[in-house]
């Protein structure tokens, strides 16, 4: 269940670190590192802000969690072939995203005269890819279109039939973002990716007015799902909050899911440039 994607406990078994989860912390460490040293300026999927400079490589990370117990995390490293992010060009990404969920299911009567026995599954998602596009900027806009591979992997703590994405898929994956100022003080972003490994769908779109500076608030909407579920989200964020130069957004409201049920959502995102 990716998201976008706060720290909650989760009672999945204990595991090993995998390559997708060590990119993730190896990432967040270079976020800390840079920000500690003073150098240059958690990706779900837009653009937290566009920073002053004209960096060759950007470092997106993001956390999410919602009270029905789904924590994600991810990062993305995003670069220019040939100049600047800036400029029009050449584009390439290499993603990961990590996280777990849980959910009520009832499993199959094991014979005629049964019924069906109700379980508590704890599932963990990991997702990494390599991929490679195309931007297109103007003065007050930027589009990206990226295409390539995706590996995923699920794993349940209980077999479930009911569960379909169970198990290791390679396919392939498309994105398309954007970021602009249609005026001086409004914004748009939007995001929206589709992975031929289980229909894996998120899309993530926001608008907001800026309140002071390069801060926009707004309202925001995800849709996100796959072959097993599908959730909705709707809240406000609050977009190019700053801390020497890295760029923080945060947003938060209500989510809906035929899987874990509805309750509500927070989402931290950091962006850097290099």
């Amino acid at each position: 269940m990716s998201t976008g994607i706060p720290v909650i406990s989760i009672k999945s078994p204990a595991r090993t670190l995998s390559p997708i989860r060590s990119l993730l912390l190896a990432a967040g460490y270079c976020v800390a590192s840079a920000q500690a040293a003073g150098a240059v300026d958690w990706y779900t999927g837009d653009k937290t802000s566009e920073p002053d400079y004209a960096p060759s490589i950007v470092l997106d990370t993001s956390v999410s969690a919602t009270t029905t117990q789904s924590v994600f995390g991810a990062a993305a490293i995003t670069g220019a072939l040939d100049g600047n992010l800036r400029q029009d060009g050449f584009r390439y990404r290499v993603e990961g995203i990590a996280g777990d969920y849980n959910y009520f299911t009832t499993l199959p009567a094991i014979a005629p005269a049964t019924i069906g026995v109700g379980k508590k599954i704890y599932a963990n998602q990991e997702d990494g890819g390599v991929l490679g596009g195309y931007a297109w900027n103007t003065r007050n806009w930027s589009f990206m279109l990226l295409g390539g591979v995706e590996l995923s992997n699920t794993t349940l703590s209980y077999p479930d039939p009911n569960n379909p994405t169970a198990g290791f898929y390679i396919g392939a994956k498309i994105v398309s973002e954007f970021y602009g100022n249609p005026t001086h003080d409004t914004m748009l972003s939007g995001y929206g990716s589709f992975s031929t490994t289980n229909s894996e769908y998120y899309s993530r779109f926001k608008a907001g007015y800026r309140i002071w500076d390069n801060v926009f608030f707004g309202p925001e909407v995800l849709a996100l799902g796959n072959r097993f579920y599908s959730e909705y989200r709707a809240g406000v964020h609050l977009t190019g909050l700053t801390i020497g130069q890295l760029a923080l957004g945060v947003s938060g409201g209500a989510t809906s899911s035929r899987v874990t049920g509805s309750g509500g959502y927070g989402v931290l995102d950091a962006h850097i440039g290099f």
